[in-house]
């Protein structure tokens, strides 16, 4: 079977048409760099082929159109900004032939171009990597996307040769399952293991997905100088889906950042406003998502928190008892019109806040009895004289105590906060 790009002409360029042959998947990883910038296009195609990745190289769009129709390459890397028919149109013109699964597409772009980073995102790109670029952290996410192709393709070339499908299918298992533990590795190495500090105000988070890959993820980062952003998310489902998913959706948000986009971020209700329109249903593979979105003033301790359809917030007040701060809505991505609404809260030395997932409420003994709220603000009051990273361990240890002899069914997400004016 054939795929041909289409509407590959425009106003202002005469562009010929191409047909994209059939082939079998390379034996080995083979990557198109499109940069016009020929010391930029040298550099990354040398640093590429030191780790025996096979690299073909492009100077403008139009040339890379040809190329990604006459070859079957594994991923492209693909700069944003390029004279006359640009990354953008590239991406454009790639995305009506081809899916983010069949050819993984990363835009380069220059630090700080938030409007292109969601542009590209919103057009079908997988991930962004920013110029300069840091190359062991490029080639980390570069691998990411080079293990799941690789998968992808087995796994199809598995659907088209049922004859023998059960000998190959054992060891594309066992294959798959190795590159989901690297996979996941990369995935861990997204979350903040390298907390920004603030003064007088305590991070801490744990985080233990149910499978290999987790569709929890969380986040911690300064909006200018004097604010501070976090969140808790949470997508449906379970496994590679979810996990891509819930790093896309983390990267989108932190990828805000800048001049521009902490005027977004630091608007709780706008930020979930804009991921409902651009998560939906209809491209998140029948996904959705919940998450707890907070601002913190550094200056005024004041808090400004929305949830849509997360498990509301404990507030531990510094000696009083913990309550819940719940607001109901609607999960990201399920309708158009769903409307959010923003909260406040009033913050004060020796407060705590925690965020979580419902991994941790909805866990159950053999009884079917989940382990719920109260029992959650029982666990984090009897340790509230401990640090936050050992209070959350307590947690840890309560909810998996509960679930004896089984286990939690679900990912354990906690992130908390903890104010500390003497620190």
């Amino acid at each position: 079977m054939k795929k041909n790009f289409k509407d590959m002409s425009s106003a202002s360029i005469s562009m010929p048409s191409f047909v994209i042959n059939k082939q079998e998947p390379a034996p080995s990883a083979m990557i198109l760099v499109v940069d016009d910038n020929a010391w930029n296009r040298e550099t990354l195609v040398k640093l590429l082929m030191e780790k025996g990745i096979q690299v073909v190289s492009a100077e403008n769009g139009m040339k890379a159109l040809e190329l990604i129709g006459a070859n079957n390459f594994s991923l492209v890397l693909l700069d944003a900004k390029m004279p006359k028919f640009n990354g953008v149109e590239v991406l454009k013109k790639a995305r009506i032939s081809f899916t983010p699964l069949e050819l993984p597409i990363i835009m380069m772009t220059a630090r700080g171009e938030a409007k292109d980073i969601i542009a590209a995102l919103e057009l079908g790109a997988n991930d962004y990597i920013t110029k300069p670029i840091d190359f062991p952290i490029a080639f980390a996410r570069i691998q990411t996307h080079l293990l799941l192709n690789k998968s992808f393709r087995e796994i199809e070339e598995l659907k088209q040769n049922l004859g023998d499908k059960n000998e190959k299918l054992e060891t594309a298992n066992r294959r798959l399952n190795r590159d989901l533990e690297a996979a996941a590795a990369i995935q861990q190495a997204q979350l903040p293991d390298d907390l920004p500090t603030f003064p007088g105000v305590n991070f801490a988070w744990i985080f233990e997905p149910h499978e290999k890959l987790a569709g929890d993820m969380l986040h911690v980062f300064p909006i200018g100088t004097t604010k501070v952003g976090f969140f808790v998310l949470d997508v449906s489902g379970h496994g590679a889906p979810a996990a891509l998913l819930s790093v896309t959706v983390s990267r989108h948000i932190t990828g805000l950042q800048g001049e521009a986009g902490n005027k977004l971020l630091e608007k709780p209700q706008k930020i979930l406003a804009s991921l409902n329109q651009k998560f939906t249903m209809d491209n998140m593979g029948d996904n959705f998502f919940t998450i707890a979105y907070c601002v913190l003033d550094l200056t005024t301790l004041e808090l400004i928190y929305c949830l849509a359809g997360h498990p509301g917030m404990i507030y531990l007040p510094k000696g009083s008892n913990p309550t819940v701060l719940d607001k109901p809505a609607i999960p990201i991505g399920l309708f158009d019109d769903s409307v959010y609404s923003e909260e406040k809260l009033q913050l004060h030395d020796g407060d705590r806040l925690v965020l979580y997932s419902d991994g941790i409420i909805e866990a159950v003994d053999p009884e079917k009895q989940s382990f719920g709220k109260d029992n959650l603000k029982n666990s984090l009051h009897k340790s509230i004289d401990a640090k936050l990273p050992k209070s959350f361990k307590q947690v840890m240890k309560d909810v998996k105590d509960w679930c004896k002899p089984g286990r939690p069914a679900d990912d354990l997400t906690i992130l908390g906060i903890e104010i500390n004016k003497n620190k």
